[in-house]
């Protein structure tokens, strides 16, 4: 892992920024791998501020979402899709024949999991895949378990995660996620990890420890040979 510390939350994004540029630089058409939440949203608002100088650094980009939420209310916005549908995917301008996502109100998960996980193997890998974590460690939806899945799968939600208070406060909470499983996550070329936010103090020195186990799947990412641990210190 190569880890950066930056002192705040702009400048970790800036790194990430850096980090993501010179990839679309070198390969304009790469496969982009986005995830939803607030830690990676600076990074996203930089891409949009470059592209307005550089009108197509995006314009070949292919995109595939990490995860979403399940058992939602109908017109939900707390769903992933609206999340990266307004800082990612609209301001850039993404077109649909180069977003690859799942529905996060989808009348059948299971099928539409094996067509991400289909069309994923035939799409990848993922050049640059985005991640933050959870206090518990999980990264997307794969959470802490005896055996985690390698492919697009129905999730079964922790406690720690039911429990966040962004989806206690929710009238109807997700009951499951729709993820990307650790054997596509670590197939990635590159993996940027972003560590910011409140509550991730202690995932964060569980990650220091370089002990890896399904119980805290971050760990996983120590078996990966080119991951980037992008570090808002003012946080941890």
């Amino acid at each position: 892992m190569n880890f950066h510390y930056l002192p705040n939350f702009s400048e970790m994004s800036r790194k990430g920024f850096e980090l993501v540029k010179m990839d679309i630089d070198r390969n304009p058409d790469l496969l982009f791998c986005v995830a939803s939440g607030g830690s990676p949203s600076g990074l996203y608002a930089e891409m949009v501020a470059h592209q307005k100088v550089e009108a197509d650094f995006c314009l070949r980009l292919r995109v595939v979402k990490l995860d979403e939420w399940g058992g939602l209310e109908p017109g939900s916005t707390f769903t992933s899709e609206f999340d990266v549908q307004g800082k990612f995917i609209l301001p850039l301008g993404i077109t649909p024949d180069r977003y690859l996502t799942i529905d996060p109100f989808t009348a059948d998960p299971a099928a539409a999991c094996a067509q991400m996980k289909a069309e994923l193997k035939g799409s990848g890998p993922i050049d640059i895949c985005i991640l933050g974590i959870g206090v518990n460690g999980h990264i997307a939806l794969n959470e802490p378990s005896d055996v985690l899945q390698p492919g697009y799968h129905l999730a079964k939600l922790a406690e720690t995660t039911l429990n966040h208070g962004m989806i206690k406060a929710l009238k109807q909470p997700p009951t499951f996620g729709m993820t990307m499983g650790v054997g596509e996550i670590l197939s990635s070329m590159k993996i940027i990890l972003f560590i910011s936010g409140s509550g991730k103090k202690d995932a964060f020195e569980q990650l220091l420890k370089e002990e890896v186990s399904t119980q805290f799947p971050a760990s996983l990412l120590w078996l990966h040979p080119n991951v980037h641990v992008v570090v808002d210190q003012s946080v941890v």
